[in-house]
């Protein structure tokens, strides 16, 4: 989905206008919700049950979940922001790339498909905590090498970037469901909504940066807060709860 927006933008609506880009999308979530409403299945309603589990207010009283929370909101924070911004930054000197080659390196989305379900098994083997940090300093040596002014480096830095990114987002799901045996459909719909605040909040905190001190300002926030997330993976390694 996020690359396929980012295509829709660079490559298919650039000779019309940007803003055609915004109907396409609304036109295919409004196919695709019909389509979901008149293919899918009816779904049973289940049998009341007595003990439904821990409810939404408990389930964030937890601080084992309150930091996988947390991780999400971080992970998505520093990740959306990089990409939200890297077109101003490579449309300007020293790269002065035209929209289509930037639309090109959002390709480097698709090593989230390879790395995703690789995390998953390298999660399992190694634990969770293992794998938030090396994530997280893959993320982060993927901020440093972005300043390297050579689109090649640039593009091998957004890969590292996916890689490091879908590590994280990967162990700490796998961390919040290893932990609950009841209520896992609230506690991955909370992990949901922090998350996608951590993307707006991260757009709008690093968009004043980018604004003050340029690119240095987006990476500089993202490595503040991956070191809150590398914290968050020896929490998790050394079995904090």
């Amino acid at each position: 989905g996020g690359l396929g927006g980012r295509l829709l933008g660079g490559w298919i609506h650039p000779p019309l206008h940007w803003r055609y880009a915004f109907v396409t999308a609304s036109v295919m979530v409004l196919v695709t919700a019909a389509a979901a409403v008149l293919l899918l299945p009816a779904e049973e309603r289940p049998a009341e049950k007595s003990n439904t589990g821990p409810g939404y207010l408990e389930l964030m009283r937890r601080p084992d979940l309150l930091r996988t929370f947390a991780v999400g909101f971080g992970s998505l924070f520093v990740f959306g922001a990089t990409f939200n911004y890297l077109p101003f930054y490579l449309s300007a000197p020293p790269f002065s790339a035209d929209t289509n080659r930037i639309t090109l390196l959002y390709l480097t989305y698709i090593v989230g498909v390879i790395i995703a379900p690789l995390s998953g098994r390298f999660s399992n083997r190694f634990g969770n905590g293992l794998t938030m940090i090396l994530g997280s300093l893959t993320f982060a040596a993927a901020l440093l090498l972005s300043h390297v002014p050579h689109l090649g480096v640039v593009c091998l830095s957004l890969g590292l970037a996916c890689a490091g990114f879908f590590a994280i987002h990967a162990a700490a799901v796998g961390s919040m469901n290893r932990r609950l045996s009841s209520s896992r459909g609230r506690a991955n719909s909370l992990y949901i909504l922090w998350y996608y605040l951590g993307g707006s909040a991260g757009i709008t905190v690093m968009g004043y940066g980018f604004k003050h001190f340029g690119w240095a300002g987006v990476t500089g926030s993202g490595l503040a807060m991956l070191a809150l997330l590398l914290a968050a993976g020896v929490r998790e390694l050394r079995g904090g709860r």
